[in-house]
């Protein structure tokens, strides 16, 4: 190889490397506002329920469920992202059990919520599941529990890959865990409402949690793709 060929090839190297250093740092840069604005929602909608008071059972429905999907899901799925600000540092081992603990924390709060909220109504004599806000809910508690099933499954993968592909368990694990996030933060911003709060501080929740939202979808997609890639030989 002559010495034109050596430094091209150089010179190649040293610019994959910047493109490389300029993505991870404007991924973290993302990484930083997404965390600063789920912070900031959880923050807010925690306050609300404190301000309306937790001698108030429905206010646990609402602090339960906002916190179990916009911090606990939300931070879950970012925990295997590698330009996550807080995990960058651990090693897979130690991404996937923090993202396991945040899971479970996230889908017994979600599961609390919509149980008390159900007792609420049936107290009541209410119908159940006739909002938006109700239904989305009940979809992505659905999924959280496939997703979990298939979380299961991909710990064991090694053991039942003779009867499935571990790439396919995988898959359903990011597709379940996904559709169910992206349907639960949906059922939030349909419970936003004036009756909550300000129709200025309901439209940027609402905005914050979709960016939030966009931007956890990408980071997962991301992490997916990276995960599910052939090996290069």
């Amino acid at each position: 190889m002559d010495t034109s060929s050596v430094q091209a090839r150089k010179e190649g190297l040293e610019v994959e490397e910047r493109r490389e250093k300029f993505v991870y740092h404007l991924e973290t840069c993302f990484n930083a506002i997404n965390h600063g604005l789920i912070a900031y929602v959880t923050i807010y909608l925690s306050y609300y329920s404190y301000a309306r008071g937790f001698g108030n059972l429905f206010t646990w429905h609402i602090f339960l469920c906002s916190v179990g999907y916009q911090f606990f899901m939300a931070e879950s799925l970012l925990t295997l992202l590698s330009s996550n600000s807080w995990t960058d540092r651990y090693s897979i081992v130690t991404k996937r059990r923090l993202h396991w603990i945040l899971q479970v924390i996230g889908c017994g709060a979600i599961l609390a919520g919509t149980i008390i909220e159900i007792y609420l109504k049936e107290a009541a004599g209410r119908k159940h599941f006739r909002s938006d806000h109700a239904i989305t809910g009940l979809v992505s508690l659905i999924f959280i529990g496939l997703s979990f099933l298939n979380g299961v499954a991909a710990l064991y993968t090694v053991k039942i890959r003779h009867l499935v592909k571990p790439i396919y368990v995988k898959l359903c694990h990011y597709l379940t865990g996904i559709v169910a996030f992206v349907i639960g933060m949906t059922s939030l911003a349909l419970e936003y409402s004036p009756r909550m709060i300000s129709r200025q501080h309901r439209n940027m929740i609402v905005a914050f949690t979709a960016i939030t939202t966009a931007l956890t979808l990408i980071g997962v997609c991301k992490t997916m793709f990276n995960q599910l890639r052939p090996k290069k030989q």
